[in-house]
Parts: C-alpha cells; structure tokens; sequence
C-alpha cells in the first residue's frame, strides 16, 4: 500500500517555477533509464498540443505568432464546444508530496491540466481532468492510454486531489472529435510501488540512505494493430510536467 503526506497544492504557479518544485514527475519515472531522462524532442504534433493546452489554461501565454496557433485554435474551440464545463474548471493545479511504500520515501511531484473542485467553498475535489491531443483514432485509445501509462499519471493525480475518478479529455485529430475517458482507480498501483522502492530512499536514524532498484515490472508493450507512422500521441507538456 502507497500513502501520500506532505501533499502540497501550488496554485498560480507558472512552468518554470513548477519545474524547480522537488520531486519526481510521472514523465520522469516513465523515461528515465539509469536515472537519466533522455532528451526529448519537440515536433510540430507536440507543438500544436502543447498550444491547445495553453490556449485552453493559459490563453494569455499561447504563441500566437506561431504558424501552428490556427490549427491549435480550432482544436481548442472543438473541445470548448463539446464540454463547456472546461471554463468551471481550475487549470494547471501543481502538486507535490511524499510517496512511501514498504518503508521506502520518494518525493513527487505533478502539474494537472484541471482539477474539477466541489465548488462550495472547501477544499474538497470531484475529480482531476487532463487534455490530450492525439494523432491516432479512436479505436486505439484505450491501448494508447495503457502503452504511455496515463492511468499511472492520473493516479498519482488522484493521489494528489485525494480523488478516485480522473477523466481523459482526448481530441483524436483524424476525424476531429472528442473522447472523454473515465478512469477509477484501487487503492494502491504496482507501477508506483516498484517505482518507489527503485527510487526512494530509507531512513536510518539520521541518515538518509539511498536504496539501489529491487524490482522491476515488465515494461508494456506497443500492440501492433497501433504502430507504424500513424500512430503518435501528442502529450501537450506531459513529457514535461506529468
């Protein structure tokens, strides 16, 4: 079993703020081999991802100037049209907090794309939401969803809103729609346990001892009915901030 403490919520907080927090990202655990987080490189898919989320959370900081923006800009009119609800939610919530496991403690961090809160005055939440832009069609979301590990993403969110239900919000590009993806969760995540004890670290009296991997998942296979040059999500900043 996972617990969660120390879970801070970073409102009004930009990027490059976000990116100094301490803890490590989904994007991170997800990538890294040896520890090391491989160079990411940005394409044109990425970019008009990465404009909607912006048009849609953060409209005054979208490059307008750029010559992907009209494009980005349909894709976000789309999505304001089919859910409406987007403008009662809270964009790019930052979190941060304290995963422990067997003993084991590693610090977290995660920026949402939305977080749906009750609404009446409390700091009770309903759920988290967050935007993808994919190149793929419909048939192959659920497999796109387990392939780049967004449920895993979208548990530490809950983790983070103390949430059980996180929604995926998809615009498949292809055939311009929209796909809202319900996700519930257990309590606790194998892929999150074993990413903890690879990475977190034990306590011995004072000292802070770091503790090398001691298990590992098989990794998840790209099924072949959704490889090939068509496939390709393009992740907004999940690369960056999940």
């Amino acid at each position: 079993m996972i617990t969660f403490t120390d879970i801070q919520q970073h409102l009004n907080v930009p990027f490059e703020i976000y990116q100094k927090l301490p803890g490590l990202s989904t994007s991170f655990l997800k990538s890294e081999k040896n520890g090391v987080k491989p160079d990411f490189v940005m394409t044109d898919k990425v970019r008009v991802g990465s404009l909607v989320d912006s048009i849609l959370t953060e409209p005054g900081k979208a490059d307008m100037s750029s010559l992907l923006y009209p494009t980005a800009k349909d894709i976000a009119f789309r999505l304001k049209k089919e859910y409406p609800f987007i403008s009662n939610l809270m964009p790019q919530v930052s979190y941060t907090a304290l995963a422990e496991h067997q003993g084991f403690k590693m610090r977290v961090r995660g920026r949402l794309d939305y977080l749906l809160p009750l609404g009446d005055g409390t700091s009770t939440n309903l759920a988290v939401v967050d935007l993808k832009v994919t190149y793929s069609s419909e048939a192959q979301i659920k497999a796109l969803i387990e392939h780049m590990r967004y449920d895993e993403q979208m548990f530490l969110y809950c983790k983070f809103a103390k949430v059980k239900v996180a929604y995926l919000m998809f615009y498949c590009v292809p055939k311009k729609k929209c796909i809202l993806e319900k996700i519930e969760f257990p309590d606790t995540s194998p892929w999150w346990e074993e990413k903890i004890i690879n990475h977190g670290k034990v306590e011995a009296g004072e000292e802070i001892v770091p503790v090398k991997p001691k298990m590992e998942l098989p990794p998840r296979e790209l099924p072949p009915s959704i490889g090939g040059p068509g496939f390709g999500l393009t992740p907004n900043n999940d690369f960056l901030n999940g």
